[in-house]
């Protein structure tokens, strides 16, 4: 009976030795369960710090590399700015010299344009005369741009070089107009036809006159002229084609 006793007592103490055995390894597995856990998330939250850390520095980065070249931008922006005022100081000190050059050429001009207006009112004065209302009221204007300082040198060259060119063209023409005239202190309507510079001739009262360069009075022409005259003023006016028609012209002098 003892025996029995001792064994259930041994077989109790053995049972309680492993039952703490198995407690005490219980333990340990959870708190390496534990630690491996909070190993677990402290790795995680290391791996997100890096993460973020990875992405703080990609972007400071990209805004490094955008911040350079803004400044590239910027300093070939200033490099342009430079040369352009570079081009600018010498355009403006090539217009300085230039409004010198023209402060001179101003001085120069003036007695030019006044030697040109007497030549051409001498040339005039001395030409057929043939519309001469038109020819001295062109005059007149030039005359007093010439006088006016508010017109520029350049504007007054343009009238009297417009003025020759007109005369020049007076050369290589032929034109019929109308005009009042005097006869014997009458005054007539005539019809002028106009000869380039070598002649004027005109009809009035009926009667056909002539005026030439080498002599500057009205004479008679015949008037059996009368048709060629008139197909000539219907050529001037463009009414018809140009065709040759006789004139009553001076033939050569001799010498």
């Amino acid at each position: 009976m003892s025996r029995t006793i001792d064994v259930i007592r041994t077989s109790l103490v053995a049972g309680a030795a492993v039952l703490i055995a198995a407690g005490a390894a219980q333990a340990q597995l959870d708190t390496a369960l534990q630690v491996a856990r909070q190993s677990t998330q402290a790795g995680a939250q290391a791996q997100a710090q890096i993460d973020t850390l990875a992405d703080q520095a990609d972007n400071a980065e990209r805004e490094y590399l955008a911040l350079q070249e803004q400044i590239e931008s910027q300093q070939v922006f200033l490099e342009q700015q430079r040369v352009f005022l570079r081009s600018q100081e010498n355009e403006l000190a090539a217009l300085q010299s230039q409004l010198e050059r023209v402060g001179s050429i101003e001085r120069d001009l003036t007695p030019m344009l006044l030697e040109m207006y007497v030549a051409l009112e001498d040339f005039i004065a001395q030409d057929l005369p043939f519309r001469m209302d038109e020819r001295m009221d062109r005059l007149a204007r030039i005359e007093e741009a010439l006088g006016d300082a508010g017109i520029s040198p350049a504007e007054r060259y343009r009238l009297l070089l417009n003025a020759y060119e007109i005369e020049a063209s007076y050369g290589r023409s032929l034109e019929a107009y109308r005009e009042e005239v005097d006869v014997n202190g009458t005054p007539e309507q005539a019809q002028i036809l106009q000869i380039g510079r070598v002649a004027l001739v005109r009809q009035v009262a009926g009667n056909l006159e002539i005026l030439t360069k080498d002599d500057p009075t009205w004479r008679p022409v015949p008037g059996s002229m009368a048709d060629d005259f008139a197909r000539a003023v219907r050529i001037a006016d463009e009414v018809t084609t140009p065709e040759v028609f006789p004139a009553p012209l001076p033939g050569p002098t001799g010498q």
